[in-house]
């Protein structure tokens, strides 16, 4: 396994981070927290134009087929600075589901539209305590002469309010299936959900929604599968990134912030956190491009998503818990920085999988079960 960067790699990772830091700051942050749609569209627009929506699609349609670790390098610089957008939803969930299960009309309808950053799809697949095992999902679809019928409630959907499209994903006769469906849809209905992350999530309930022949996706289960351990690793970089930051906003404190006539970096208990935080980070880094290599190698990368985003999720909890006490009283400040880090550290922490169930998934792979 060789985890040194390519040269286009690396370019890469250069041209995001300078991309983030002239777009995205800490201000940016705050206002897209209360911003309706969620995230800029002059920063999804720059994500387009340098082809970064694509980079999980084909190149048959106007992607560039990058690699997961390439997807993860670009997620690291994205929790970096918390970016917002619905990346990781549209250009990566949706985009994958539609590649591996899609039928060509589907990918040439919406893939294109996607990898351009012209249309945006997100995934709607938790449900109100049901949110991390997909068997259980209760939302249904029934035939009807014209198609099908779509019922159901969905939690914590991202973006739904500015997505062209959203992939719902319910249980048919024929199992597990996804619909494309209009959020303006007669019989759907839209509610947001105040969340301590602030971030734009929302719940959609499904009554009576009509399905075209030509807007289902068929037995989408192991598609999906694949699609949440690939999310897994994307998650666990951008931890690792907000991680990362953290450690350095705490060590600038530390530097500069005096007390008893010495910097406080120089006093042990300090120095042992930023000693840990650091440590903590690499291995948490090591990690994701571990999964990541695995999964564009071939090789069976599962264990290892599953095995990252629980580690690098408690990494980034911790690094943000430590930085907040070394920064002291200004740390939980809503003026400061380090807070907008310790809520959607929690945030990562408990979407995509809660710790919980990953290591009931972990431990059942460890005995075999």
């Amino acid at each position: 396994m060789d985890l040194d960067f390519t040269e286009e790699q690396t370019l890469l990772c250069s041209t995001v981070h300078r991309l983030c830091e002239e777009q995205v700051d800490a201000r940016h942050v705050r206002v897209m927290e209360a911003d309706a749609a969620g995230f800029s569209p002059a920063f999804w627009g720059a994500l387009g134009e340098l082809g970064l929506c694509g980079m999980r699609v084909p190149e048959a349609f106007d992607g560039s087929a990058l690699g997961l670790l390439e997807a993860a390098i670009v997620h690291e610089e994205f929790g970096r600075c918390l970016a917002p957008s619905p990346h990781l939803q549209s250009a990566v969930q949706s985009a994958r589901l539609l590649v591996l299960c899609g039928t060509e009309a589907q990918q040439a309808a919406w893939l294109a539209p996607i990898a351009c950053g012209e249309r945006i799809v997100v995934p709607a697949w938790q449900e109100p305590a049901r949110s991390a095992d997909i068997a259980r999902c209760e939302a249904r679809l029934s035939a009807t002469a014209d198609g099908w019928q779509l019922n159901g409630v969905k939690t914590l959907v991202p973006f739904a309010r500015a997505a062209h499209a959203v992939l719902v994903l319910a249980q048919s006769e024929e199992g597990l299936c996804a619909a494309l469906i209009d959020p303006s849809a007669p019989g759907v209905s839209l509610a947001p959900l105040a969340n301590h992350a602030d971030q734009n999530l929302w719940q959609l309930t499904l009554q009576n929604v009509h399905v075209g022949e030509d807007a289902l996706l068929r037995k989408v289960a192991d598609a999906w599968d694949t699609v949440m351990h690939e999310t897994l690793v994307l998650v666990a970089a951008a931890c690792a990134g907000g991680a990362a930051r953290m450690l350095e906003m705490a060590c600038t404190h530390a530097r500069t912030r005096e007390q008893f006539g010495q910097p406080i970096g120089a006093f042990q208990a300090i120095a042992h956190y930023l000693a840990d935080m650091a440590t903590d980070v690499e291995s948490a880094r090591h990690l994701v491009w571990q999964a990541a290599w695995a999964a564009d190698a071939g090789k069976p990368f599962h264990q290892l998503a599953r095995q990252a985003k629980l580690q690098a999720a408690e990494v980034f909890r911790r690094a943000t818990v430590k930085g907040v006490q070394i920064h002291g009283g200004i740390g939980f400040s809503l003026d400061a920085d380090p807070q907008l880090y310790y809520r959607r550290a929690r945030h990562l922490q408990l979407m995509h999988w809660d710790p919980v169930y990953l290591k009931e998934r972990i431990a059942a792979e460890v005995f075999g079960e």
